[in-house]
């Protein structure tokens, strides 16, 4: 089992944009001496209090220079607001900066941000837009030059520069809470992320499964592919003291979702236009109490906790792969450190056994 850290790196009112992604880097300095596998951060537009990732690239360019052997990726990566060839070449750079450590994550991103309607996307294009974004992609990492016409993109016989370190190409992954996007990662032959912190037990079981029946259908071996799972983690010495350290900051993620919606569908509905499916489907954060998350939605607790989740969580979904999401929300710095150091010490080992 491989284990590796997350962030969106929320910015609460009150806290100051410098302060907080610098945290984020002494945080990825301890994760790489710590022997954590790797450091994956969001892109997310317009929302301060939801994330400052809005340029990700820039920051895992920092981060790269603070660490030696973490690997470092975008997840995920908003497609459809972006040409692919520019995100080829800048993941690519980031590859070669880093030694080859670059991985890389396409998605449809967080439609409630407006980012679509900023940069003038369709809802009904986006599954479209991430297939023709992925073609172009590999062709620009593996081919000599691209020509390519498609339905979106027309590219005209040119070289993606630079090329990345890493061949045939970095790993590709896609991250999915839903079962059309389960089956998109499954045609496109993708590893797959799954997010936890939305999704019931059995919705998990369902997704797991319909990714390696649909890897199969198409061709894929499904033992070639990584499933990983986004989960919510805080180690505490004992469970209440991780409780208590976590709870504030846990919370405040779902307010901040769950109000980010909920605005983007009061706005949606003040300009006469329907509410996308997408978000429909991920509807669920309003409500959610801090028992509900630690009972399903998380990991939190001692290092013994932590593991019997994450042992119960692969048994159900045969996942090889977890990103530990432990600066979520305002969950305190020198709180997210302690819980690093403690999982690293006290669970690491027989996680990476399971």
């Amino acid at each position: 089992m491989k284990v590796s850290l997350f962030t969106e790196i929320q910015c609460p009112s009150g806290s100051v944009p410098a302060e907080l992604l610098q945290q984020f880097l002494d945080q990825a300095e301890l994760g790489d001496a710590l022997g954590y596998d790797g450091y994956w951060v969001a892109e997310i537009h317009f929302t301060p209090s939801f994330s400052l990732l809005s340029a990700p690239y820039v920051v895992l360019g920092a981060a790269t220079q603070r660490t030696r052997r973490l690997s470092l990726g975008v997840a995920v990566n908003t497609l459809p607001i972006h040409h692919p060839m520019q995100l080829a070449e800048q993941a690519a750079t980031l590859d070669v900066l880093s030694g080859g450590r670059m991985c890389f994550a396409a998605g449809g991103g967080h439609p409630h941000t407006r980012a679509y309607e900023c940069f003038g996307v369709e809802h009904e294009h986006v599954r479209d837009l991430m297939r023709e974004s992925i073609e172009v992609i590999r062709l620009a990492w593996t081919e000599e030059s691209v020509d390519y016409q498609g339905r979106f993109f027309r590219i005209p016989d040119i070289v993606a520069n630079p090329k990345p370190l890493q061949r045939p190409h970095p790993p590709l992954y896609t991250a999915a809470s839903s079962l059309d996007g389960v089956n998109f990662a499954a045609r496109m032959g993708l590893n797959l992320f799954i997010p936890v912190h939305v999704r019931t037990a059995e919705e998990l079981r369902q997704f797991s499964a319909a990714y390696r029946e649909g890897l199969a259908a198409h061709g894929h071996d499904p033992e070639e592919y990584e499933l990983g799972l986004l989960l919510p983690m805080h180690v505490g010495g004992t469970e209440a003291e991780a409780r208590d350290r976590s709870e504030a900051g846990v919370m405040s993620y779902y307010d901040v979702i769950r109000d980010t919606r909920g605005s983007y569908a009061d706005w949606l509905l003040s300009q006469g236009r329907p509410l996308p499916e997408r978000l429909r489907a991920n509807a669920a954060a309003g409500g959610v109490t801090f028992e509900r998350v630690c009972n399903g939605f998380a990991a939190i607790g001692t290092a013994d906790q932590v593991v019997e989740r994450i042992g119960e969580l692969a048994r159900d979904t045969g996942a090889g792969h977890v990103l530990a999401w432990m600066n979520i929300g305002s969950v305190a710095h020198d709180h997210i450190k302690e819980s690093m150091q403690r999982f690293a010490e006290d669970a690491l080992a027989a996680v990476r056994g399971i």
